[in-house]
């Protein structure tokens, strides 16, 4: 009788050991795509999506012509183009073509790509988008233009799916009043502790950049009700360190689901 209870309690810990551990794997998300290609491009989206990621951070600013599109940089100088976004029209900078050397590959030819063309992507490949907004405005309390992002990510049937993400207060609570469906994040790095009661009180996933990360804090949010997304993760090893704290998401270059 004592063996057959050994046997069963064996196999019971075989089927729930698996479970515990797909729970607590952390979500991979894309970082600016990927990076085998040049960064918020459509190719690096694509080949993300091909890779297996199932969401993608993109990075947003706004071109002269009202339109919104994927860089992280105010200007296209270091993917080798010569214009500053805000300054430039969409068919300006559609003319360049980057190049980058990420790592030991060379990427070139790709363009700049918009953020309906960046959603397009995601929908078509059922990945969801982070959305990773700039501060866009010196006056951060000037958030219209936020607005019609919005209505691009309702257009496309993504508002359950996306999630944005700012460093800037005014941008969240802009959102959270008139725009209470989308999914928000908070990037708080280094004001995590500053900022702990704002965001929890809101239940505001975080972002949090890795080196500053330890399981007390992870532990913190948790215990808030919040989730944590640390960035950027490119090794097994911190993988693995990371995992073992329990945080939620993870940005990755390289680390493929």
């Amino acid at each position: 009788m004592k063996a057959k209870r050994i046997i069963s309690l064996f196999l019971l810990s075989c089927l729930s050991f698996p479970a515990m551990l797909h729970a607590a794997d952390p979500t991979l998300i894309g970082r600016r795509g990927c990076g085998y290609a040049i960064e918020n491009t459509a190719e690096a989206y694509n080949e993300g999506a091909r890779r297996g990621y199932k969401m993608m951070e993109a990075h947003v600013r706004l071109t002269a012509d009202s339109v919104f599109v994927t860089s992280h940089d105010g200007k296209t100088d270091r993917l080798g183009g010569k214009m500053k976004i805000a300054g430039s029209t969409l068919a300006d900078l559609k003319s360049e073509r980057y190049t980058q050397q990420r790592d030991s590959a060379a990427y070139e030819g790709s363009t700049v790509c918009t953020v309906a063309e960046f959603l397009d992507i995601c929908k078509k490949n059922n990945v969801a988008p982070l959305l990773h907004l700039k501060t866009l405005s010196k006056d951060t309390k000037q958030c219209s233009f936020l607005t019609p992002l919005m209505i691009t990510v309702a257009e496309k049937g993504l508002t359950d799916k996306c999630v944005i993400l700012t460093s800037e207060p005014d941008y969240i609570e802009y959102l959270m009043t008139n725009h209470p469906d989308i999914k928000l994040q908070f990037q708080a790095d280094a004001k995590w502790q500053e900022m702990f009661d704002w965001s929890c009180a809101r239940k505001l996933d975080v972002q949090i950049r890795q080196d500053l990360v330890d399981a007390d804090c992870v532990k913190r949010y948790h215990d808030a009700g919040v989730k944590v997304n640390v960035w950027t993760v490119n090794t097994p090893d911190d993988y693995h360190r990371l995992a073992d704290m329990g945080v939620d998401y993870m940005v990755t270059d390289y680390i493929q689901p």
